[in-house]
């Protein structure tokens, strides 16, 4: 509507405009009707008003094609089949056309319409001439030439056409008119083609003069068929699915059949799209036979190619004369849609950067299609197809190496080849400039040139090679980021992971959700970023490419101040500890059995919080990477208090995982760090976990020796609650390793501790130990109330793992009761819960009391498919405890049923397991068993040695324990 309102009015149209266009499309449609026209040929759209109308039905486009097929014959040397359509063409003509009002766009359009013209009938001139038939254009040929006195080239034709019909007199007749009209209006003489021409006709050769060039508006003198893309590189390497998307949308014609197939090939900087789209479009080079059209915009340079200037490279590729090349933007992309018109073209567009330049440039031709190259998706574009470019896998980017430095000399140093393969990250481009100079550097070993570029401060400065850089390659996307994307970028390069959470952006950025959300989109979009995969929450995750991330790294160190750094590294780890103790306290109900420093937080958004952490344990297995990177990290910035508090927080994590590597790591790098401070509490809190670490791994001397400095550091600056939790500890070392009086002492002296901390969680742990210790001692009715008391406190803090350990105890006191159906409902409501919330090694023990529960109610088949389940696992470290309880049982099972050679290998192998344990209560527990086995082998003398063993060892231990195993003992032994 805007454009009609514009050929109508120019740039002042009334307040009616829009009204009164209405009335005119109305009285049109009445006349078209009238005229014998679908009523539906003008059609409304949401802008305006669209007119469909076949191309033989409508002057213009007949014309226009008329003389495309006329320029052909020409070229083809079918000169009367040329003449014919000139003339057909020409004849189309009824008067001067868009003559109507003083409207700006009419007029361009008309000087356009008659270019056209006057450019064909020249041709048409030189065809007849040729021909012999010129003197019937005498009378048309000085119409045109008084209607446009100022063309010379018309001119030139008329004189000639005059010449050759005898009328030489007459034709230097024109010539003078002509000079004169030139020298009083313009004041200049004619061109140097007719002052030639005039002297040839004066001596009576003006076959002598120069022929005259026609320059047509539309179309070249003869049809050009453009091939403007660049050559295929002869060493094209992989992209085969690319390649295979980019064959089928391309070619495809399901869609409606008026539209224009477009491809985007999407990637990021230096993947190699411009090379795919090359090398695609010379496939399909028979598909489009009328030509291929390739313009380099270079949107993201200084200098970008303009959508004006892309048009007047086409319309010049398509023939048409520059000074027949339209000013305006809009009518230099209507002349290429008319050029297009019942072609078959492919046009790529390189390195574009938004939709709008695409609307410019897509032809109106469904026989066309259109491939797009950029770094950006460009989405907007309405039936786009985006066809994504990968990096190289490591089969495909050493195939591209061994093809530029040769295969002998790969093979010679595969090893070297992978790595470089692997540092530059798959990335084509790296992978290109690499070869290219151990190409030119024969002499070179790979080994030596992967020594180079191993240094990532130095890895840009390598990958260079006479003009081509990917620093460069990298800069030009860079430049075009918004500041703060900018910003975004340059600070994801201080994680250390290999993928991320979005939420990190909050604190790199210290800013709002939606502006750092509107930051990520920005990168991802610019391909600076890659969405990695959903985590097992349905987050997504994102990564860096090795190379990005390295001018990551150069950016942050150029553009922002050390002070800028150091801030936005203490708000990440902050940010790293504020959500790692959310996510604990969202566990176990608050910060119990545990111990905090006073590192500063960074203190996330609760709208993240609330999203991320609806399951802390799987929030934890996604970020573990990352909470351990950010220990490291806080280590190496000398941030002590903050890195042994976060390698403390994350004890949740690894404990519940069996991550023992990781909480190694992390603790003993954070140990390292207090005592380089002189950081007394953090030390403490380090040994105390570290020793805890060894309790878990069944290690009990190492757990030892770092539990009872723990417990006098925490003595000596009077921090209760560190001293509770190791008490803890050390009463579970007690417990295994027999002294159950001082496991009992130790309980005893925590509990306090804990209530006066506030931690009921460490209280209910203690309370459960407590439980265990009175049901080893046959205390039932005594290990009852403590129990129910720990699970009554859970219940309240909403502890699942916790709960479940409680449950596991109560399990076995319904055992040791004889409540075995009980018991197996306890353990498999256990198994049920810790499969819900991913606890692996609280279902092993769930499932081995399932096993015992379901062994008592002789369902042996049950239960040896139950243990067996956990069995192999849990003779690992740090489960090999649970290994050997589970082979006592199994072995039980076995013997009853008359298998006493496999009874005897369950057993032997548990004894094995205890008494590398040191758990000298269950290894006299496994060599009754042991004996037992050798007994119903007929082999009473190496079952009285087994039995005789127990007893000499049952003798050291606690004697309210082992009193029960003592009496068997006796009876076999006697």
């Amino acid at each position: 509507m805007d454009r009609l309102m514009e050929a109508v009015w120019d740039d002042a149209p009334p307040a009616t405009a829009k009204a009164q266009v209405q009335i005119c499309i109305s009285m049109l449609r009445r006349m078209l009707s009238e005229a014998g026209l679908p009523p539906d040929i003008i059609s409304t759209t949401n802008n305006g008003y669209m007119v469909r109308v076949p191309a033989d039905q409508l002057d213009s486009l007949a014309f226009a094609d008329l003389i495309r097929r006329a320029y052909q014959a020409v070229a083809e040397h079918r000169l009367s089949e040329a003449d014919e359509m000139f003339h057909a063409a020409t004849g189309l003509w009824r008067g001067h056309g868009l003559t109507t009002g003083n409207s700006r766009i009419l007029r361009s359009a008309n000087v356009r319409l008659v270019h056209e013209l006057v450019g064909a009938v020249e041709q048409w001139a030189d065809v007849r001439l040729r021909l012999g038939t010129h003197h019937s254009l005498v009378g048309y040929l000085s119409e045109l030439v008084s209607h446009h006195p100022l063309r010379e080239g018309l001119r030139a034709r008329l004189m000639r056409v005059l010449y050759q019909s005898g009328q030489q007199a007459e034709a230097l007749k024109v010539y003078r008119n002509g000079r004169r009209l030139l020298v009083d209006e313009l004041g200049i003489e004619p061109g140097e083609e007719l002052q030639l021409l005039e002297r040839a006709i004066l001596n009576g050769a003006p076959d002598t003069a120069p022929q005259p060039v026609a320059t047509p508006a539309v179309g070249p003198m003869v049809q050009v068929t453009p091939r403007l893309l660049p050559t295929d590189i002869q060493d094209f390497t992989g992209h085969a699915e690319p390649i295979h998307q980019l064959r089928q949308h391309l070619l495809s014609r399901d869609g409606s059949p008026n539209s224009v197939p477009v491809v985007v090939l999407c990637g990021k900087a230096g993947v190699g799209k411009t090379t795919l789209a090359t090398h695609i479009g010379h496939l399909l080079a028979d598909e489009f036979p009328d030509g291929q059209l390739f313009v380099q915009l270079n949107s993201l340079s200084v200098q970008p190619v303009t959508v004006a200037q892309a048009l007047e490279r086409f319309l010049r590729a398509l023939g048409v004369a520059g000074s027949a090349i339209p000013e305006r933007l809009e009518e230099r992309a209507e002349l290429y849609r008319q050029l297009l018109a019942h072609r078959r073209v492919l046009v790529v567009l390189d390195d574009a950067v938004d939709e709008e330049q695409l609307r410019w440039l897509i032809p109106g031709s469904a026989g066309c299609a259109v491939m797009v190259t950029s770094r950006f998706r460009l989405t907007g574009q309405p039936g786009v197809t985006i066809v994504n470019v990968p990096v190289f896998d490591q089969e495909q980017a050493m195939q591209l190496l061994t093809k530029v430095v040769g295969s002998d000399r790969a093979y010679a140093e595969l090893s070297e080849c992978l790595r470089l393969v692997e540092l530059c990250g798959g990335l084509p481009i790296g992978l290109r400039i690499v070869g290219a100079r151990l190409a030119s550097r024969p002499h070179w070993s790979i080994g030596q040139f992967v020594e180079r570029i191993t240094d990532e401060s130095q890895r840009l400065h390598e990958l260079v090679y006479r003009g081509l850089g990917v620093r460069a390659t990298l800069a030009l996307t860079y430049q075009v980021l918004s500041e703060t994307a900018q910003r975004l970028f340059r600070r994801l390069a201080l994680l250390e992971v290999h993928d991320f959470p979005g939420w990190l952006a909050v604190p790199l950025l210290d800013t709002s959700v939606h502006e750092a959300e509107e930051a990520l989109d920005e990168l991802i979009d610019a391909q600076f970023l890659d969405v990695e995969r959903l985590d097992r929450s349905g987050r997504l995750r994102f990564r860096l490419h090795s190379l990005i991330r390295t001018y990551a790294r150069e950016r942050l160190g150029h553009d922002e101040s050390p002070g800028d750094r150091s801030a936005a590294l203490a708000r990440l780890l902050g940010a790293w500890l504020f959500f790692t103790e959310q996510a604990h306290r969202k566990e176990y109900g608050g910060d119990h059995t545990l111990l905090h420093g006073k590192a500063q937080r960074w203190a996330v958004p609760d709208n993240v919080i609330e999203r991320e952490l609806i399951d802390p344990i799987q929030w934890y297995e996604s970020e573990r990477h990352g909470i351990v990177g950010a220990v490291c990290q806080a280590a190496r910035a000398g941030l002590d208090e903050l890195c042994w508090d976060l390698a403390l927080t994350s004890v949740t994590l690894f404990e519940a995982q069996s991550f023992f590597d990781d909480w190694r790591v992390t603790h003993e790098m954070a140990l390292v760090e207090c005592r380089r401070t002189g950081n007394r509490r953090g030390e403490a809190a380090m040994l105390h976990s570290l020793g805890a670490l060894r309790l878990y791994e069944q290690r009990f001397a190492e757990a030892s020796l770092l539990l009872r400095p723990a417990q006098h550091i925490f003595a000596e600056i009077g921090d209760r609650h560190g001293q509770a939790l190791v008490l803890r500890n050390l009463a579970f070392l007690d417990r295994a390793q027999g002294r159950i009086g001082d496991a009992a002492r130790r309980c005893e002296q925590a509990l306090p501790l804990l209530r006066a901390a506030g931690d009921a969680v460490g209280e209910a742990h203690v309370l459960g130990s407590i439980a265990q210790i009175e049901l080893e001692r046959g205390d039932f009715d005594a290990a009852e109330p403590h129990l129910t008391r720990a699970l009554e406190l859970v219940e309240v803090t909403g502890s699942r793992r916790i709960r479940c350990q409680l449950l596991c105890r109560l399990g076995d006191l319904q055992l040791a009761r004889g409540n075995e159906t009980d018991a197996e409902e306890t353990f498999r409501s256990v198994v049920k819960m810790v499969q819900e919330y991913g606890d692996k090694v609280g279902e092993m023990y769930a499932r081995y009391g399932l096993g015992v529960a379901l062994a008592r109610q002789q369902c042996t088949d049950e239960a040896e498919a139950e243990l067996a389940k956990v069995q192999d696992q849990a003779s690992y470290l740090p489960h090999r405890m649970l290994g050997g309880q589970i082979r006592m049982v199994r072995g039980r099972i076995q013997l009853d049923h008359g298998q006493a050679d496999l009874a005897l290998q369950l057993f032997s192998q548990a004894q094995q397991i205890f008494a590398e344990l040191e758990m000298d209560t269950w290894r006299v527990r496994a060599l009754l068993a042991v004996g037992d086995a050798y007994r119903s082998r007929g082999q009473g003398e190496a079952a009285s040695i087994a039995w005789r063993e127990a007893m000499a060892l049952a003798g050291k231990l606690d004697s309210k324990i082992i009193r029960p195993v003592t009496a068997e003992l006796r009876a076999r032994t006697h």
